[in-house]
């Protein structure tokens, strides 16, 4: 018995082929089972036109199509298998379903990933699902927006004449627009390190961009602008956060690589929540245009919004190094020689999963040191003798350390990878409890500083591999470490 898959990516169309089962039909011999976008099919041999070759067939050949038996097939829904005569019982239940059976796997093609669920994070499903009622509040809102400022703009009144209504159309976008690139230049390098918190803010963001806008509807028209634009601005910004975020969230999704497809299928999820959305806030105008009621509308469908972005963030649980958990991990290491799961950090943990919980004193697995990643040597050495003595005792290493201000500093070669962010934060942390063991004042008494540099670096090369060996152990994904990179790179 054998099974044959094709060499092809795993995000690609696949098929798959199974050992056959000698089935009863009335199409003939069974020759292959196959799977395609997770439905099964069963070919077979529909029964020979003719028993002897045609006398104009090509001598060439070794059966024309005359004489060959065309190949027949039937779809069949995996549930329906059972053992025994399988393929006869299915087909005859098939009959009466075979509508709904086509509409699902219609759906199925269109809204979810190929290979779903088997091709997607296991958190996949109960992510979009409150990602689909945010998207689905976040849109009817959008429309009482848009009501609210056309309102305030007089359209289809005698007063919006001209070319007025447009000109404060269009400044409130530009503003908007201007507005939103000096966010991005300041906060865009967080927003791999930080995805989960970015989202909950750019959420309240786009609540507040949305109240802003809505206000342009009880305000005289010298306020339009301002408003209209400054609420525009965090619309943008919300909506540029939503996109980075969003991204990094579809790389985690797509074990296999298959992320066009995740990003396609989630387009068409978002479209239909959209629409949905817009038909419900056209309803909702529809009741009434005063300023009262789309604010009654507004305060209801406002907290369902964050409501749901705060499920939808919980739902999102990937096995992923950020500086938080990887510093959580290697101090949990550090003092029990082993490395947490997901569920066991949960407690140590704030905001999504990306910030460590403020510790207590004296408590297991407590982290008592900030550590900033990617330093420059300007922020984390006061003298170029300091920077000498740790060159000599790390010159083999892709990383520097330097404690100073109770930060840990960290400072990364231009050739810095993944296995040297985990074992940078290894060091810096076991470095930091012996210092603070042996209360060693490196102003006071640099050699003892130096002793603890290096008798620390000693201990992180003895412990790095099993340390990593502990993370593959517990699932965590350590080919990646996201934490705020800002390129400051050194070299020797």
């Amino acid at each position: 018995m054998f099974r044959c898959i094709h060499q092809l990516p795993k995000h690609s169309y696949r098929h798959v082929f199974r050992p056959i089962r000698l089935y009863t039909t009335d199409h003939g011999q069974p020759i292959l089972t196959e799977l395609v976008h997770g439905r099964k099919r069963i070919y077979t041999s529909l029964p020979t036109i003719a028993k002897t070759k045609s006398a104009t067939a090509s001598k060439s050949r070794i059966a024309s199509p005359v004489t060959s038996s065309p190949l027949s097939w039937e779809w069949i829904h995996p549930s329906e298998e059972k053992e025994g005569n399988y393929y006869a019982t299915s087909k005859q239940k098939n009959n009466g379903l075979g509508v709904v059976s086509a509409v699902k796997q219609n759906l199925t093609e269109m809204f979810l990933p190929v290979g779903y669920p088997d091709s997607v994070h296991s958190c996949y499903k109960k992510f979009h699902a409150w990602l689909f009622l945010e998207t689905y509040v976040g849109s009817a809102i959008g429309v009482l927006c848009s009501q609210a400022m056309l309102a305030s703009l007089g359209l289809g009144t005698e007063a919006a004449t001209g070319g007025a209504v447009a000109i404060q159309w269009v400044l409130k976008d530009g503003f908007g627009e201007i507005g939103k690139l000096f966010f991005i230049k300041k906060y865009a390098s967080s927003f791999d390190s930080h995805p989960k918190t970015w989202k909950f803010v750019c959420e309240i963001f786009s609540t507040v961009g949305s109240f802003l806008q809505l206000c342009t509807s009880v305000v005289g028209p010298k306020l339009f602008l301002p408003l209209a634009a400054v609420g525009n601005m965090f619309e943008l910004i919300h909506e540029s956060i939503w996109i980075a975020s969003h991204m990094t969230f579809t790389k985690h999704f797509s074990p296999n690589g298959n992320i066009g497809d995740i990003v396609a299928k989630d387009d068409a999820q978002m479209s239909t929540a959209h629409l949905l959305g817009m038909l419900s806030g056209v309803g909702l105008i529809s009741i009434s245009h005063s300023p009262a009621f789309l604010f009654g509308a507004f305060a209801l469908l406002s907290p369902i919004n964050i409501w749901s972005t705060i499920k939808m963030l919980h739902a999102a649980e990937f096995e992923i190094l950020n500086q938080a958990k990887l510093t959580l991990l290697a101090k949990e290491y550090i003092d029990t020689g082993k490395v947490a799961t997901y569920e066991k950090l949960r407690s140590r943990e704030i905001g999504f999963g990306e910030w460590i919980k403020p510790s207590l004193r004296n408590k297991q697995g407590s982290v008592s040191v900030k550590i900033k990643m990617g330093s420059s040597a300007a922020q984390a050495y006061s003298s170029s003798h300091e920077v000498q003595d740790v060159v000599q005792v790390l010159m083999h290493e892709n990383y520097l350390l330097n404690y100073h201000k109770n930060t840990m500093w960290i400072l990364f070669h231009q050739d810095a990878g993944s296995p040297d962010f985990v074992k940078s934060i290894l060091h810096s942390l076991k470095f930091h409890d012996i210092i603070s063991t042996e209360n060693i004042d490196k102003d006071m008494h640099w050699d003892n500083y130096i002793d603890a540099l290096k008798s620390s670096h000693a201990w992180t090369q003895e412990h790095y591999e099993r340390f990593s060996l502990e993370l593959d152990e517990k699932n965590w994904q350590r080919d990646t470490v996201y934490w705020n990179d800002r390129q400051v790179l050194n070299t020797l």
